[in-house]
């Protein structure tokens, strides 16, 4: 007994030990980089030379250009619409597979998944031909007749930008969620019916509180990546649709790139996410309390 207990007691003392690795692989291959994204940041740029140095002159200029301002609420708001479309539906889904058709929810979750086969750049002009003038979508409603002409709006915009953003994150969402949902048991749910508790009781006070760690992790992937998305904006959204992280990829690329500027673009976004997101997360906690 005192023996297992030692070996218990060693196991518990080198269990930080175990961490390493991973510690070592998230500082080498995120911290480091970010904390030179940072360093730079500070820089100035002359020609298609770096010149250290410590100066602000790089965040005034993103806030006191109304340029990068509009470009940044328009990020926002494109990010936010596309998670307002996203993440309810992965949850509806999710709670389908989870509850409804508990038995196939794992055929369910791999036919989801089949999208990610594909790659990125394939699944973008999947939804140009789908969206496009002369694609499947307008050249169909024109054959019903319910449209004399092809609906422009459908491509080159926000929408375009909101729909395409919203296919390629949906599978990326709806894992998490499930994944949060098979951890809550179905008694807990049964129990506050039968105590008189209506359905959007249940959801509130007994679903939505138990998978919050995969509604949190799903808000996380669908506002992020739509946020600092570059490639759909560029080949769905066109020039009147561009985001702020169109923006920071020419400041590394090309002829009069600045990285010290984007490399500050680059933080000004990460700050405002993760803000958004720490306020969303406040939000969804305080209503599953009320």
């Amino acid at each position: 007994m005192a023996n297992a207990t030692t070996a218990s007691m060693g196991g518990a003392r080198r269990s930080p030990g175990a961490l390493l690795p991973a510690g070592v692989f998230y500082a080498a291959f995120f911290a480091v980089p970010m904390l030179c994204l940072l360093v730079i940041s500070f820089w100035t740029a002359k020609g298609f030379a770096l010149v250290p140095g410590f100066t602000l002159a790089n965040y005034e200029k993103i806030f006191t250009s109304p340029l990068y301002q509009a470009l940044m609420l328009r990020t926002i708001g494109v990010a936010f619409v596309t998670t307002l479309v996203i993440v309810p539906t992965a949850f509806a889904l999710a709670y389908c597979m989870r509850f409804v058709f508990e038995r196939r929810g794992q055929l369910i979750l791999q036919i989801v998944l089949l999208s990610l086969f594909s790659g990125y750049l394939v699944r973008i002009y999947a939804w140009r031909t789908i969206l496009g003038k002369q694609g499947l979508l307008n050249s169909t409603l024109q054959w019903l007749g319910l449209i004399d002409a092809p609906l422009e709006f459908l491509i080159y915009s926000n929408i375009a930008v909101v729909i395409t953003l919203s296919g390629l994150l949906l599978p990326l969402a709806v894992l998490p969620l499930y994944s949060a949902m098979l951890n809550v048991p179905r008694d807990h749910m049964e129990a506050a019916r039968d105590l008189g508790a209506g359905r959007f009781h249940v959801l509130r006070t007994v679903l939505v509180p138990m998978a919050l760690p995969g509604l949190r992790t799903a808000f996380a992937f669908s506002f992020l990546l739509a946020a600092g998305d570059f490639v759909t904006p560029s080949l769905v959204g066109g020039t009147q649709s561009l985001l702020i992280g169109n923006i920071i990829a020419d400041q590394f690329r090309g002829i009069g790139s600045n990285w010290p500027l984007g490399a500050a673009m680059a933080f000004v976004v990460v700050a405002v996410m993760l803000l958004s997101y720490l306020t969303v997360v406040r939000l969804i906690r305080w209503v599953t309390r009320w």
